[in-house]
């Protein structure tokens, strides 16, 4: 976590999967946007946060939806180069711990304009949907893919979502890239069942040297999900601290975590309208570095992630302590700055045993 200065994160093995190889549900499937991406590899996480500053921004004021007909679903092993691969969301978070048990398998996979792309498995942690893609684009591409995308729960758009997540090739091929998203669905009760669209569209292959090519295409996928069993093993606990930068006032109140995501909420107030990067960075009592960095911030909302460049956060911690340091985001284009200043004085977080 040394490395990490950036603020906004845009959320391999091969496994046979034999049980769709029989379906041939082509005629149900023909129907019917995944902001754009973000980085080309969950290595480079802590030089790609930067991208989010643009990308959420984008994600949180556009809200651009169109449903139409397409397309069809493939399951057949003979026609589909994605049906026995594979590339979990665990794998693709870089989660060591086992998280399969909160995960709902999908595996379907789409076809449309010669570029296919599977819905492996999806998580539900309360107000976020996490979704695992493989994307085979069937040509040789050298950074990775991008795509816009529409999410629809219980037939209603889902407007104005932020988005965080990783990307990056799943093998040496340079056809096949995972894309792992973690989309705010606030406000959506996901104790049952909720039934959800996702439809991919507008694929862009970043070829090297700046250099795109675009693929004009959608990529549908229905399924019903809950969060219920990942929320019976998430824990909340209540934060009272603050620290300011300049006249802007940050208060953190609730620290929840489970097997999947850890995040603190917080609050900002008195807005001057410059924009920060904000680390908490610290140590576990078992002296393991922990670093939480602004994953978003919705109006007066914020939410701080656990970043696991150095693995999970240990299940045998009993606290966390952590100091706020904060760097300037440029008003205009340009590069970040690298001048941190620690903003606050350090506070701990005792979990429950």
């Amino acid at each position: 976590m040394k490395n990490t200065k950036n603020i906004y994160e845009l959320l391999n093995h091969l496994d046979i999967n034999l049980e769709h190889y029989a379906q041939e549900e082509l005629d149900d499937m023909e129907k019917q946007k995944l902001k754009k991406a973000f980085r080309g590899n969950r290595n480079r996480i802590s030089n790609a946060k930067k991208i989010g500053t643009v990308a959420v921004a984008l994600l949180m004021a556009l809200g651009f939806f169109t449903q139409t007909n397409w397309g069809k679903a493939v399951y057949a092993a003979t026609e589909s180069k994605l049906a026995e691969i594979s590339y979990s969301i665990g794998e693709a978070l870089g989660i060591e711990r086992n998280i399969k048990p909160y995960a709902s398998v999908v595996d379907q996979v789409v076809e449309s304009n010669g570029v296919e792309m599977k819905l492996t498995d999806v998580i539900i942690d309360k107000d976020e949907l996490i979704l695992s893609i493989i994307t085979n684009t069937n040509k040789p591409v050298v950074e990775g893919v991008n795509f816009d995308y529409d999410i629809f729960i219980n037939g209603k758009q889902i407007r104005n979502y932020g988005a965080t997540g990783s990307s990056g090739p799943i093998d040496d091929s340079q056809t096949r890239f995972f894309s792992a998203y973690a989309v705010n669905i606030d406000g959506i009760d996901t104790t049952e069942n909720v039934n959800t669209k996702v439809v991919l569209k507008n694929l862009t292959y970043y070829t090297g040297n700046a250099a795109t090519e675009k693929v004009k295409g959608e990529w549908e996928f229905e399924f019903a999900a809950n969060g219920s069993e990942l929320m019976a093993n998430t824990y909340a606990l209540g934060l009272d601290y603050s620290f300011n930068i300049g006249p802007e006032k940050y208060t953190l109140h609730e620290f929840r975590y489970n097997p999947v995501n850890q995040k603190i909420f917080g609050k900002v107030q008195d807005r001057s309208g410059r924009s920060y990067e904000i680390d908490l960075r610290g140590r576990d009592n078992l002296g393991n570095e922990v670093e939480f960095f602004l994953t978003s911030v919705s109006g007066e909302d914020l939410v701080f992630k656990y970043q696991n460049l150095d693995g999970d956060l240990s299940d045998k911690i009993t606290s966390i302590t952590l100091t706020p340091y904060a760097a300037k985001l440029p008003e205009k284009s340009g590069k970040t700055s690298d001048e941190w200043e620690q903003v606050g004085e350090a506070f701990t977080i005792f979990l429950k045993q």
